[in-house]
């Protein structure tokens, strides 16, 4: 990333107003985001042809919207900041960005609510956060917007994606632009050689990651790994989850993974969540040591797997697009799965862990409970609940222009981009993948392991509550490291969880939280 110094705080080098700065909170560094470095006809995400207007475009020459969105080098912004150039070549529309880091993003949006300032026009932001400024009247109900707009292909946007993310009781508050969900990825070659198909429990999972550790995997003379597991603040939790969710939910997305729905008591003292922690524990103990992962970063990680250092991993699309564009040794030997299910599962009534039958597990495969999980969700676009007129329909045509299918198909297969494939016209088309530089059979797998997970009934949600990044990295994240690393046992860390996130829940309101958590589902609170 570019020092501030050297960038511009927007596409037309917009210089950010001495007004503006005061209302900034302390310590928060705001990311300057013109420092894109492609010309406006070299755009990665936009043919030259782009810009002939084949369809008559709207004129929103002397209107300025300011977009919030995260810093440089997380990939999206970079995306955005591509469009805005040919969209406001296409409409005279002026965008500003403004980023700020992941951590700080979600406080920044709400400090800016609270304040009444409305410095940001349109929010980029994961979706489980939209309940925190929907109910505060921070976002617009797009959803007459969205019902006139033939453009933007709505129903193409995958149903899951459109349910969970984008709407919220009955209203469209956001747009799509991403589509996050975890799956497994691993070396095709290996399991060839060893003559096992992808592990489809996590104890299968655990048996070829510990009879591949410590072998050397890429013919370097060095030993390797047989499991690499991300391990930031923001994706730690969601690893562990990512195991956890099928041992958890077994009765369809509207069931939930992390709350009780009736009391709001986490999911977390029980068999079924401390086998849970047993099995994350040993597959982060086949990878690179506890304190050194700590500080590795996804594109770190993903690194380690390219070069052929690691038999399995759990990664959201990034990888898949990745390998297309690296020089790496095995990028003709990958494959990727739907996540690994449970033979056993969480009976909600004792706590206790019971054989998975039709039964308890409605949509289980041959003994096995499926809960593909959407980790983070992907990326949404929202607007200020305040903009109206002009103003109004500029942020939401600059929404849809990001989100039309000419626009994303692109978008979701350049790695730069860290933009996933979230319409079912990318998850069908397979010879978009092959022409991006996806093998044949590579391409069959990523995208037959996104569209199983994503027509999964039992799709796991992300939390979405009040503050669900306090729940997960400021509360979770420690305690799972020093579990990790031997510091506290498996009883300590369950009871510290679950003391933690019961004190959250309380602080915040026990009935605030389940009705948000009720909401996120689309269930009714009794």
């Amino acid at each position: 990333m570019m020092p501030i110094g050297d960038c511009l705080l927007s596409v037309r080098q917009f210089l950010i107003p001495q007004l503006f700065t005061r209302w900034l909170p302390v310590g928060l560094s705001l990311a300057i985001a013109g420092c894109h470095g492609i010309a406006v006809n070299e755009s990665r995400s936009d043919s030259s042809s782009s810009l002939e207007k084949t369809t008559l475009q709207p004129n929103f020459s002397g209107v300025t919207l300011t977009v919030l969105s995260l810093t440089p080098g997380s990939g999206i912004t970079e995306a955005i900041i591509d469009h805005a150039a040919q969209f406001e070549l296409l409409t005279g529309l002026e965008i500003k960005i403004i980023t700020a880091p992941f951590d700080l993003l979600y406080q920044e949006i709400l400090n800016d609510f609270r304040r009444g300032i409305h410095n940001y026009d349109v929010v980029i932001i994961p979706p489980q956060w939209k309940a925190d400024y929907l109910l505060q009247g921070y976002l617009q109900d797009l959803t007459p917007l969205v019902e006139a707009d033939e453009a933007i292909k709505w129903e193409d946007i995958a149903a899951y994606f459109r349910e969970y993310h984008a709407i919220y009781n009955g209203a469209i508050y956001a747009v799509p632009l991403d589509g996050d969900l975890l799956t497994l990825y691993y070396r095709s070659d290996i399991l060839e050689k060893q003559g096992i198909t992808p592990p489809r429990t996590w104890d299968e999972y655990l048996q070829l990651a510990r009879q591949v550790d410590g072998q050397d995997l890429n013919n370097d003379g060095e030993p390797d790994y047989g499991s690499c597991l991300i391990k930031t603040p923001q994706t730690n939790p969601r690893m562990l989850w990512a195991v956890a969710s099928s041992l958890l939910q077994t009765r369809g997305t509207q069931q939930g993974a992390f709350f009780d729905s009736e009391t709001m008591k986490p999911l977390v003292n029980n068999q079924a969540f401390a086998k849970a922690l047993a099995i994350y524990k040993e597959a982060v103990s086949y990878g690179p040591s506890v304190e050194f992962q700590d500080n590795f970063s996804e594109e770190k990680i993903r690194a380690l797997f390219l070069s052929g250092r690691c038999a399995l991993t759990l990664d959201w699309g990034n990888l898949g697009t990745l390998a297309i564009e690296s020089d790496s040794p095995i990028k003709n030997q990958l494959g990727t799965a739907i996540l690994p299910g449970s033979s056993e599962v969480l009976d909600r009534e004792t706590g206790q862990l019971v054989v998975c039958d039709p039964l308890i597990c409605p949509y289980s495969q041959e003994g096995i409970n499926y809960a593909p999980y959407a980790a983070l969700g992907g990326w949404v676009g929202t607007i200020n609940g305040d903009l109206d007129g002009n103003f109004l329909d500029a942020a939401y045509a600059f929404l849809s222009y990001m989100s039309q299918p000419k626009q994303s198909n692109l978008d979701v297969i350049t790695s730069k981009t860290a933009f996933n494939p979230y319409r079912m016209s990318q998850l069908t088309d397979r010879q978009l993948w092959i022409e991006a530089g996806m093998n044949q059979q590579f391409a069959t797998r990523y995208l037959n392991a996104i569209y199983m997970s994503l027509n999964s009934q039992n799709m796991v949600l992300d939390l979405s509550v009040y503050q669900s990044e306090v729940y997960q990295q400021d509360l979770l994240h420690p305690i799972l490291m020093d579990f990790l690393d031997n510091q506290i046992s498996l009883s300590e860390a369950i009871l510290t969880i679950e003391s933690r996130w019961e004190q959250k829940t309380n602080e915040l309101g026990r009935e605030r939280q389940r009705k948000a958590y009720c909401q996120s589902l689309r269930i009714e609170c009794n």
